[in-house]
């Protein structure tokens, strides 16, 4: 019993709520899937109660929904939340960008080339199925983006971003994503990089809103046509 304690101790709610926000915003958890507070407990090795509680977190951020008889479900999104989620990334990241020209590092700088460069060499990796190159995709996306946000040095700002943008459909949107698509993401990368090499505040938050603002258009084109193809 005291071994549990102390196992539940150190993986209590927030924990938990971490290790499943995770999991959701990386696709092993689809829009509409639901949450099943055994089969969560298993996986995660803890009890049914820090789960309970990480799940309340998960629905006060809207990411999941918990409805009577039906309990707790990925949250999915229609095509107007999907256009009012990437105005408001279009607006917090194109900030971030601005403030990040004057304040980023050199080895922050560095890291965006390495995972630049890592986002551009996929297409010539081999993997055991789309769904690990998607989720790989993800990553490197998400830390990219990341390094710009801590590289803003507003703590508000990323709190802002984290509450905001990031949300369940973030692994299905690449999984959209075509060579073409890829290439133009990968190309407004190297922009951003640039014009934060060269301290362009300007340029910077014009590429970023720019980056968003086409990822926004390929997936509520891509939505639409989902949403189409499920209704035949």
């Amino acid at each position: 019993m005291g071994a549990l304690r102390s196992s539940e101790a150190r993986s209590g709610p927030l924990r938990v709520f971490e290790r499943l926000r995770r999991l959701i915003l990386d696709g092993e958890y689809a829009p509409n899937e639901r949450l099943i507070e055994e089969q969560l407990a298993e996986r995660l090795g803890v009890s049914r109660t820090p789960v309970r509680q990480a799940l309340t977190m998960l629905e006060s951020e809207g990411l999941v929904e918990i409805a009577p008889n039906r309990g707790a479900v990925v949250c999915s999104f229609g095509v107007e939340e999907v256009g009012d989620i990437y105005d408001l990334r279009a607006v917090l990241e194109g900030h971030a960008a601005r403030r990040a020209a004057a304040r980023i590092e050199a080895g922050e700088l560095a890291r965006m080339r390495e995972l630049a460069g890592e986002m551009e060499g996929l297409c010539d990796r081999e993997f055991a199925g789309r769904e690990e190159e998607i989720r790989l995709l993800v990553a490197l996306n998400n830390e990219f983006h990341g390094i710009i946000i801590t590289a803003s040095r507003n703590k508000r700002l990323g709190r802002l971003v984290r509450r905001t943008v990031e949300v369940p459909l973030v692994f299905k949107a690449f999984f959209w994503y075509g060579p073409h698509e890829r290439l133009i993401s990968n190309h407004y990368h190297r922009q951003l990089l640039g014009a934060l090499q060269a301290g362009d505040a300007e340029r910077a938050g014009i590429v970023m809103r720019e980056h968003v603002y086409e990822g926004r258009d390929f997936v509520i084109k891509a939505l639409k046509d989902d949403q189409k193809s499920e209704a035949r």
